[in-house]
């Protein structure tokens, strides 16, 4: 018989072949997490991150409003990126929000996961460090980048893309007929963003419409949809 031929979806690093190896042995996770409410307050919002595991390692890189919040409607804030060296940790507290969190799983060699981290080891090198954001836990470090997040441009999503285009350019192709800001903002955020936020971004930027994305016409098809929590 045969051997089987292993393939990947992914763009090839360009690596030779005895630096690759014949078949992908790294996964990239892109994490889209939904809307979930609490107190009886909607956050419509949601949430990416990146997730990258590899022989020895297993990191996610979530970045969003977890400092100082200020401008319209919150808009704005500390850039603060958390590393999470314990996915079951970092997966357990999107779930207790109630929000259901869909991972789009990638097959990537070993090399292309290794320019994900190193494109986020590139933000930290010129971040501040933030233990007082991590709450002691040992699976968790939180550092303040030098630019600071906002919700129309430099947030978890792009921030996501950034890192995930280091190992995949082709990532986005195609992604600005996603971009719906009515699928999820209020119209108060909608004429805020029309605003005083300059109008519709030309990158997608909302978790949601990224989620459609990825799963009606991506540019890069996912290995696999890992599913954690419950209901939309």
């Amino acid at each position: 018989m045969a051997p089987k031929t292993y393939s990947t979806q992914t763009m090839e690093s360009g690596a030779p072949a005895a630096v690759d190896r014949v078949r992908p042995n790294a996964e990239i996770h892109v994490l889209v997490g939904g809307p979930y409410t609490m107190a009886g307050e909607e956050h419509r919002y949601g949430h990416t991150a990146v997730r990258v595991v590899m022989p020895g390692v297993d990191q996610t890189y979530d970045f969003g409003r977890y400092g100082r919040v200020v401008g319209d409607l919150g808009a704005e804030g500390e850039g603060i990126l958390r590393v999470w060296t314990d996915f079951a940790t970092y997966i357990a507290g999107e779930n207790r929000l109630g929000r259901q969190t869909r991972g789009f799983v990638y097959s990537v060699f070993e090399t292309q996961a290794r320019a994900v981290n190193v494109h986020f080891q590139l933000l930290i090198r010129s971040a501040k460090a933030r233990p007082d954001l991590t709450r002691s836990r040992s699976a968790l470090s939180a550092y303040q980048l030098s630019r600071n997040y906002h919700a129309l441009a430099y947030n978890c999503t792009t921030l996501s893309l950034d890192g995930v285009r280091a190992a995949i350019p082709s990532f986005e192709s195609g992604a600005q007929a996603y971009i719906d800001p009515d699928d999820v903002l209020t119209f108060t955020e909608r004429v805020a963003m029309k605003t005083a936020g300059g109008g519709t971004p030309s990158r997608l930027f909302l978790p949601a419409n990224l989620e459609q994305f990825l799963l009606k016409k991506p540019a890069v098809k996912a290995s696999r949809v890992d599913v954690y929590g419950g209901k939309r």
